[in-house]
């Protein structure tokens, strides 16, 4: 057997560095879609389709109010408001099946002092918006993308 140059065994090494290179800069730039609530550094890892339920009371009437959000391509599809006649009639919502409402929201927020005690639904997750920690009066609540490499490492430090 004929043993391989220098010559061969330099171009093996710079097109297994080259392959390494390009591996870590798609690692890098992979970008994924994160659901962030407040200032506290709470989030999860979302895809399109998730759906996430944010559950309160009424202000108003006292009733119960579920409303259902889908993830899709960066935004809060709003597509489903569970509640009494009279709060769907007040929200300007005509039927109770699902689909009843279409609103697309990159954000949303919650006052810190909400009266409601509204429970936000996530990936199996039941999280009490009133204990979330903000600096501000509202708990902001929204879809980010940011670099797969930053999600790791923000999850090893949380």
């Amino acid at each position: 057997m004929k043993k391989p140059t220098r010559h061969r065994r330099v171009n093996v090494l710079l097109c297994l560095l080259l392959c390494i290179s390009v591996a870590i800069i798609a690692v890098l730039l992979i970008q994924v879609q994160v659901l962030k609530i407040g200032d506290s550094g709470l989030f999860f890892r979302v895809i399109n389709g998730n759906i996430i339920t944010l559950r309160y009371t009424h202000s108003m009437y006292g009733v119960p109010v579920t409303e259902r959000l889908r993830v899709e391509n960066g935004r809060l599809e709003l597509f489903h408001v569970i509640t009494s006649d009279a709060a769907l009639e007040y929200f300007g919502i005509e039927g109770k099946d699902e689909n009843n409402v279409k609103n697309s929201l990159k954000e949303f927020t919650i006052p810190a002092e909400s009266v409601g005690r509204h429970m936000l639904s996530v990936q199996g997750h039941e999280i009490l918006l009133s204990d979330i920690r903000t600096k501000g009066q509202k708990i902001h609540i929204s879809i980010i993308k940011q670099p797969l490499v930053s999600y790791y490492k923000d999850s090893i430090w949380r």
